[in-house]
């Protein structure tokens, strides 16, 4: 009875063993396959997040390119009442367009924004990768916030200083007739903005707001670059996805 017992017990416990076995070898399969998964899905996001930013990077060169023209013309424009000379002021109808214009950059990443709300940051083991969306969330902020003053200049103190001293359609960027508007109305007096030092400081804030703006703008493309640099690097490594 006991040499039965004995066997009974080894037979017990080695089954329990096995059973123990074959349900950590299982655990570690899933452990295996859940690991598989998450790294096909972080390729699947850096290759989606690249062509973002290469799309993104497209738009920043034409938009950097619309923002140094609007600076060369207000530029232009102060030059003109910088001349001290009234016979030269009616050269300010072929400039003071740009003071009437406003862009906001209005660049969007689905992709990052859904990568970094679905926790995907946390899974990444890169401490510059982690960084560089970080720095990559306060360039986003601190762009929408000049975004936000520059339009808020023009409703606020840009527009209303047209509507009773200039006549729009004489001088709106790229020209009335390009932009769907009906010629004509009162000619504007470009007598008046001699010495005018509202209109002085109105173009000095729009071009230190229009530099802000695109010096925000190439910091943004900086840290794309920077990120999309990493997570090439990463994909060229699979050991280092996670």
């Amino acid at each position: 009875m006991e040499n039965k017992t004995g066997k009974y017990l080894k037979y017990a416990i080695g089954e329990i063993v096995l059973v123990v076995l074959g349900i950590l070898i299982a655990l570690q399969i899933n452990n295996w396959n859940n690991i598989k998964n998450e790294m096909a899905e972080m390729k699947n996001y850096y290759v989606k997040i690249h062509e973002e930013i290469a799309v993104t990077q497209k738009r920043s060169i034409r938009f950097s390119t619309v923002l140094d023209t609007l600076i060369q013309q207000n530029n232009r424009s102060l030059d003109i009442i910088n001349l001290k000379n009234k016979d030269s002021l009616y050269l300010l109808k072929e400039t003071l367009g740009a003071l009437g214009t406003a862009y906001k950059s209005d660049f969007s990443f689905p992709i990052i924004n859904e990568f970094l709300n679905e926790g995907y940051l946390a899974k990444i083991k890169n401490d510059s990768i982690k960084l560089g969306f970080q720095y990559f969330s306060m360039a986003l902020i601190q762009l929408k916030s000049i975004d936000d003053y520059l339009g808020n200049q023009y409703s606020t103190a840009i527009e209303p200083y047209f509507y009773n001293t200039i006549n729009y359609v004489e001088v709106v960027h790229g020209g009335a007739v390009y932009s769907g508007l009906k010629t004509g109305g009162p000619t504007t007096n470009y007598e008046q903005f001699y010495d005018n030092l509202e209109l002085w400081n109105l173009l000095t804030f729009k071009v230190e707001a229009l530099i802000s703006q695109k010096n925000r703008i190439d910091r943004l493309n900086k840290i794309l670059e920077f990120i999309d640099s990493k997570l090439q690097k990463e994909l060229n490594d699979n050991d280092k996805i996670l």
